[in-house]
């Protein structure tokens, strides 16, 4: 629902298609400013908001508007995503010259906690994803069955294998993996595209998968046919894969932070941790800015020390000096 505030329909039009934001971020940010428009209302139930009134907005509105999100006892994440939803309306408003000034831009918001995401461990990964091929390998014996099990097997493969994420992946057709390349296409935030590798087994796991959907139709899948289904025909749904990782972390025993994106973490953190450069896995995940592979590819201290030990030669020279003292 587009809110009743002047260029609201504006807004959401270029939200969705020059920045190209994804249909859950765009109804976020139209909520966000439907939220302002009822506590604006709220302050001024006489009246309906029109041009006018925006160019009368400052800084303490949007201020007693913050005021009010905090005393609801909303999270940091949704008083930045806010305030960032009315600076991104105004901003838009000043290019199209509607308002000449961008109070919301004056308002400082809750810095967030820098939060280091958990990625599961090389064993714990091997787990999830040995439980769904052996689950996969079973099913060969039942073929009406077969090509979901073998579906779940190439998703985890895919999102381990090249770090995608759910979305990405469940945007993804069957044109956009070249399987004898080992390269996926991936449309990524933003409506930017990338390219990013296939590994060995996500190849086999996939080719598995492609194969015994094609057997069950009759036919060679449609090059624009999503690649991978749910049960009942349509696009796989990006809840369907959070249940199996649900599913199968419950069975193994493993933490409730062992998710979906949790596989694309350990992507990027795994590759780190076997001398991967940050510029290679930043092109690899899509990351507009490399601050943000370095929050996702954390390691600490400890190893970030043995790789150094390992790998520079002033370590190894400092190293051999101590034992020719020792000795």
């Amino acid at each position: 629902m587009i809110p009743d505030l002047p260029h609201a329909e504006g807004f959401w039009h270029h939200l969705e298609s020059e920045r190209r934001l994804s249909p859950n971020t765009v109804t976020a940010y139209l909520r966000d400013l439907e939220r302002f428009a009822d506590y604006w209302r709220s302050r001024h139930p006489e009246r309906r908001m029109e041009d006018g009134d925006l160019s009368k907005l400052e800084v303490r509105d949007f201020r007693g508007f913050l005021a009010l999100c905090q005393r609801e006892g909303l999270s940091r994440a949704t008083l930045q995503r806010r305030m960032a939803s009315l600076r991104a309306w105004f901003r838009y408003m000043e290019r199209e010259g509607w308002v000449e000034k961008n109070p919301p831009v004056l308002v400082s918001t809750p810095k967030l906690p820098k939060r280091l995401p958990r990625a599961p461990t090389e064993e714990e990964t091997a787990h999830l994803i040995d439980k769904a091929e052996v689950t996969a390998s079973k099913s060969r014996i039942r073929p009406r069955q077969s090509w979901v099990v073998l579906r779940d097997a190439a998703v985890l493969e895919l999102l381990y294998g090249s770090g995608l994420r759910v979305g990405e992946l469940c945007g993804l057709d069957r044109v956009d993996v070249d399987l004898d390349a080992g390269d996926v296409r991936v449309l990524g935030k933003g409506g930017k595209e990338r390219h990013t590798p296939l590994g060995r087994l996500a190849r086999t796991a996939i080719g598995d998968y492609v194969q015994a959907m094609e057997a069950r139709s009759g036919e060679e899948m449609a090059s624009d046919q999503p690649l991978f289904t749910g049960v009942r025909g349509g696009r796989l749904n990006p809840r369907a894969v959070q249940r199996l990782l649900r599913d199968l972390r419950r069975q193994l025993g493993l933490p409730e932070k062992v998710t979906p994106h949790a596989l694309r973490h350990a992507f990027a953190t795994h590759l780190l941790q076997s001398g991967a450069d940050l510029r290679s896995i930043q092109e690899m995940m899509g990351h507009a800015s490399l601050s943000t592979t370095q929050r996702y590819t954390h390691l600490d201290f400890m190893g970030l020390a043995k790789v150094y030990d390992a790998a520079h030669p002033r370590a190894h020279r400092r190293g051999a000096r101590r034992r020719e003292m020792a000795a």
